[in-house]
């Protein structure tokens, strides 16, 4: 199980929604590497898919060039690396990585970093923050699938919109729940 290690000023719910719906995608999709970024501030869904080629999809709908998005290197506040402790496992171990983010004119797919692996965003959210946005892109044997999801504050977190998954799937996400060994 991945425990994200909040940030000071961090808002301790919305990490909480990060971690079940990274939980449970990982429980699902069995990923044995797994980054997670935190980016300093909300992104909206433009940044899904950003220079990929949006027709290049299978009939299961992933892509077989998934590109990571262009996030500016100095808009990333944490980085984390896990790698699956075994096949047979859900217990993921943190590591050294290289960063995701070196350039904003780095165009890179994700087969270029791992052949199967997670790649998780999510904004900073503080106290006093009123929105926080989740990307998550899957990568399997070289073909990558991804979507993304908003949220607002009104008084608690609710979910806002997505892309790329539905508000079903990833209310079933969210409701699933969390146990000591990642299902």
């Amino acid at each position: 199980m991945i425990t994200l290690k909040p940030k000071e000023n961090v808002d301790g719910a919305f990490v909480t929604i990060i971690e079940q719906i990274l939980h449970r995608t990982l429980h699902i999709h069995q990923s044995p590497e797994v980054y997670v970024v935190l980016i300093d501030n909300w992104f909206d869904h433009k940044w899904l898919e950003f220079d990929s080629n949006r027709i290049d999809s299978d009939e299961l709908g992933w892509r077989a060039k998934l590109m990571l998005p262009p996030f500016e290197p100095g808009r990333v506040v944490n980085q984390s690396y896990f790698q699956k402790h075994c096949s047979t496992s859900s217990r993921y171990e943190a590591c050294e990585s290289s960063p995701l983010h070196i350039l904003s004119s780095s165009n890179r797919s994700l087969a270029q970093i791992c052949s199967s692996g997670a790649f998780v965003w999510y904004s900073f959210v503080s106290s006093r923050s009123d929105r926080g946005s989740l990307m998550v892109y899957l990568n399997r044997d070289g073909k990558g699938a991804a979507w993304y999801a908003s949220f607002i504050r009104s008084p608690d977190w609710q979910l806002n919109k997505v892309k790329g998954i539905s508000k079903r799937e990833l209310a079933e996400l969210l409701a699933a729940p969390v146990t000591a060994d990642g299902i």
